[in-house]
């Protein structure tokens, strides 16, 4: 009789008299072993049954959703492309068209509209420097700075706000502008390109006469006049031309990138159909695993296990072969196996080479019958020692072919 440890764990030499009557012995203690798990919900369903689940009901469900939200995100991104498309046509078009008249553009003071925008418009007048204005956190290529807002006096008493260019921020101080070049005096000949009012961000206006956006209704509070609140002026050309320092803010037509927002469009329906194909390999995988034991679906199993062992060797099988030893017997097509003809298979310790290759002449994966596996039990004597230099008669060898 074998005895062990209180914990179930053989001791040393408890397995020896069993081996010296030549019996194949089952250790008292086993590795752990995961315990099977079945889906109460589907197990011992057939055919596609399972689908009428309320589990797989909601899979679907869910692929039906995310296939409207991914159209719907089709259909943003496709409009933003139509709208981006439509800017870039109207700002190429506007950008060196030939100026029209200030009141011919804007008949009235908030008239404006995206057909306008940087529509070349001429004006005469006078600049009101004493009103002047700064938006602060502006950049030009990575340099803060501010951008000159100074308003425009028409003849016929309206005021135009036109934005002269930019200039940096101090270097003592960023909070602050360099000298900013002064306005031509005296009545003025300007051509502007319109562009509309912003968004009001931060506060309007703040100590020093700076804003933080040209948002021309806020504007309209601290400057006196008739001001345009539709759209201002970015300044393009002015006679007599005054004070060299400013940077233009605009010198080429913008234009968007189009063509990102309709690739969008098309990527998005790819992953509405997505979605409905891992539903459909999740329902393919379930339905193998329900019907296993279904003759037609092992014949289709095997056909698609010997397809698997025709293909050639990924590196990553070649890597596990090349420290392991051994390939695992699911790439040779089920548990009997398809060896290749580049591989080695280890058996109990050594390795052999597989002397089947896969294919013949005529084209048909066939497979030789392997070689049975030998196992040697070597039973021993009473008095003679149980180790690997022991020596046995060959009556008393016993061989176990493998299946």
């Amino acid at each position: 009789m074998t005895e062990g440890t209180a914990t179930g764990v053989a001791s040393p030499g408890a397995d020896l008299e069993p081996k010296r009557r030549g019996e194949l012995v089952t250790p008292l203690a086993q590795q752990p072993r995961p315990a099977a798990v079945y889906d109460t919900v589907t197990e011992g369903m057939t055919g596609w049954r399972f689908l009428r689940t309320g589990r797989w009901i909601a899979y679907l469900a869910a692929a039906i959703l995310f296939a409207v939200i991914c159209m719907f995100l089709a259909n943003w991104q496709f409009s933003r492309g139509q709208q981006v498309s439509t800017d870039n046509a109207i700002a190429s078009a506007n950008f060196d068209a030939t100026p029209v008249a200030i009141d011919e553009a804007l008949p009235e003071l908030d008239s404006y509209d995206a057909t306008l925008n940087w529509q070349r418009v001429e004006a005469t007048g006078v600049y009101r420097s004493g009103d002047e204005l700064l938006v602060r956190n502006r950049f030009h290529e990575g340099d803060k700075g501010f951008e000159v807002l100074t308003p425009f006096d028409l003849s016929d008493g309206t005021t135009l706000i036109v934005n002269r260019g930019w200039v940096a921020a101090s270097a003592a101080d960023d909070m602050t502008p360099e000298a900013i070049p002064a306005a031509p005096r005296g009545e003025v000949d300007v051509v502007v390109r319109l562009r509309p009012t912003e968004a009001p961000r931060g506060s309007a206006v703040a100590a020093g006469s700076t804003v933080s956006s040209i948002t021309l209704a806020t504007i309209g509070e601290t400057v006196d006049g008739e001001l345009y609140t539709g759209a201002y002026g970015l300044l393009d050309t002015q006679q007599p031309p005054g004070d060299a320092g400013l940077t233009p803010i605009q010198t080429e037509a913008p234009r968007e990138d189009a063509a990102m927002h309709y690739s969008y469009a098309v990527q998005w329906p790819i992953f509405a159909v997505i979605g409905f194909v891992a539903f459909g390999l999740g329902a393919r995988r379930e339905y193998r695993r329900l019907n296993i034991d279904d003759p037609r679906e092992q014949e289709r199993a095997n056909e698609r296990a010997r397809k698997d062992a025709t293909k050639p060797f990924t590196d990553e099988e070649l890597e596990d072969e090349s420290l392991d030893g051994y390939l695992s017997l699911a790439r040779w097509g089920g548990s009997q196996g398809l060896p290749g003809a580049a591989s080695r298979i280890a058996v109990g310790g050594s390795q052999r080479p597989a002397d089947r290759a896969i294919g013949s002449e005529a084209g048909t994966a066939s497979a030789a019958p392997a070689e049975p596996i030998v196992y040697r039990i070597h039973s021993v004597d009473e008095g003679e020692p149980a180790d690997d230099g022991a020596s046995v008669s060959d009556t008393d060898r016993r061989q176990i072919e493998s299946p």
